[in-house]
């Protein structure tokens, strides 16, 4: 207490033997000093782990590459103005945390100017770039300076604070939801992109169960990935709902404001996550619908097609095929086409009757255009189905002819004979049911003639 009073009068004695005008100098110099100090001191970035809350993205920047490189050489705008700025800022921050007005969690957004630096991330050289981020293609050039339905396009759109085990990482949730979400008003998504701009074509047959899917074969049949495998994997219907504003604003979103204006809002500046907004959108093989709900005509029909998705689905395997345990599987199941794939023509059920007023979605051959060139279904169509019928044809004479040697059969053999005729007889009544003549499953359909053709030809000649 003593050593403070002989401070302080010293400081009167010596303040009160300069005139105004120096101890003005003197008060500035110390001002300037001290000010020199602390802002010396705020720049290290020991400093900024001095706030509970950047303990944990300190010590993820400690693990990071950028360990090397200071917090506010990315932090602040790059230049004089920019470093000003940023200790204001700072300033401010500091004042909040004193009296207690510090958030839960820091937000932060590094601009383009701090990353695309010389001598950091040079511009021309990321964008003469072509990498392979978990085997898909991606270049710089398609996504740096771009701006998508209000979305200015920065580093940190993509590169982000995600995970506390890592500083800052690619999301792949931004790149879904930029790639594949749609809005329900409009079909189409917000960047136009198709499977093979991102993803090479596999090469490999890939296993699955009693599925094998070589990718070479539908591109054979000008298969279009969008339209047919992966179609669900590829279109997500916006989830962003007042709700989501409610997490950030008092009251929800404005129906007036276009879906460009809201982007730009939020992207301008301060850094809003995509997925804050649109929750999470998912995207690869593990998101694939079932097939079997996606062709189960049971929803609205009494099991009246119970035919045709057993041809379809190649639900019984023939049994000249059974050692082999293999399925024929159709293209078209393979790569998820629904029955409203192909039924798209629109016509009234029973005209003159009762319920005339009904109609059903027919097939066309047009409808092949969908997946595959113009004119494939016209070409390939009517090929097929000549080649059904007349096997079809060939094979309902035989089981004719077989029908009525059947009484000539002892009766120890006649049980056996009779089994077999009934087994070629339902292959027969199936496919005339089925009344696709192939299109249905093409191989399937040609594989259970034969099957009949093979029993009709045990029986004639005796075997038992």
């Amino acid at each position: 207490m003593n050593s403070f009073k002989k401070v302080k009068k010293a400081t009167r004695t010596i303040l009160g033997r300069l005139s105004l005008i120096k101890a003005i100098f003197l008060l500035v110099a110390i001002a300037v000093s001290f000010s020199a100090v602390a802002m010396t001191v705020t720049s290290q970035t020991g400093f900024c782990n001095s706030c509970h809350i950047m303990n944990d993205y300190y010590a993820s920047w400690q693990r990071s590459s950028h360990s090397e490189v200071s917090c506010l050489s990315c932090h602040l705008q790059p230049g004089f103005t920019g470093y000003i700025k940023g200790k204001i800022n700072g300033l401010a921050q500091a004042v909040d945390c004193m009296v207690g007005r510090v958030g839960t969690k820091a937000e932060a957004t590094v601009l383009d100017q701090s990353c695309l630096r010389s001598a950091c991330h040079h511009k021309q050289e990321l964008e003469n770039d072509q990498l392979s981020f978990n085997s898909v293609k991606f270049t710089h050039s398609d996504h740096i300076d771009q701006i998508y339905d209000g979305i200015n396009v920065t580093c940190g759109t993509c590169h982000n604070h995600t995970h506390g085990e890592e500083h800052f990482s690619v999301n792949k949730e931004v790149c879904y939801t930029c790639h594949f979400v749609r809005s329900d008003k409009n079909s189409s998504g917000l960047v136009q992109s198709e499977c093979l701009d991102c993803h090479n074509l596999p090469k490999e047959i890939i296993n699955r169960g009693m599925v094998t899917i070589d990718h070479q074969e539908f591109l054979s049949y000008n298969a279009n990935c969008e339209n047919s495998c992966h179609k669900r994997q590829i279109e997500h219907v916006s989830r962003a709902s007042d709700t989501a504003c409610l997490h950030c604003h008092t009251f929800g979103m404005d129906s007036q404001e276009t879906s460009e204006q809201l982007h730009a809002y939020h992207t301008d500046g301060e850094k809003v996550e995509c997925f804050a907004c649109h929750g999470k959108v998912s995207h690869g093989p593990d998101e694939t619908s079932s097939v079997a709900t996606m062709i189960n005509c049971e929803n609205c029909h009494s099991n009246t097609h119970a035919v045709q998705q057993t041809i379809f689905t190649a639900d019984q395997v023939p049994e000249h095929e059974q050692a082999l345990n293999e399925k024929v599987l159709s293209p078209m199941f393979l790569t998820h086409v629904e029955c409203t794939g192909c039924h798209v023509e629109r016509e009234v059920s029973n005209q003159g009757v009762l319920n005339s007023i009904g109609t059903v979605a027919r097939a066309t051959p047009q409808s092949c255009g969908t997946c595959h060139e113009l004119g494939t279904g016209d070409r390939y169509i009517p090929f097929w189905q000549k080649n059904i019928k007349e096997l079809y044809q060939q094979l309902l004479e035989q089981a004719q002819a077989v029908e009525r040697k059947l009484p000539g059969f002892d009766k120890e053999s006649l049980k056996t004979a009779q089994d077999k005729f009934a087994r070629a007889r339902s292959i027969l009544e199936s496919v005339k049911a089925d009344g696709s003549w192939g299109v249905h499953n093409l191989k399937y359909t040609e594989s259970l003639l034969l099957d009949a053709k093979q029993i009709l030809n045990e029986i004639e000649s005796g075997i038992r």
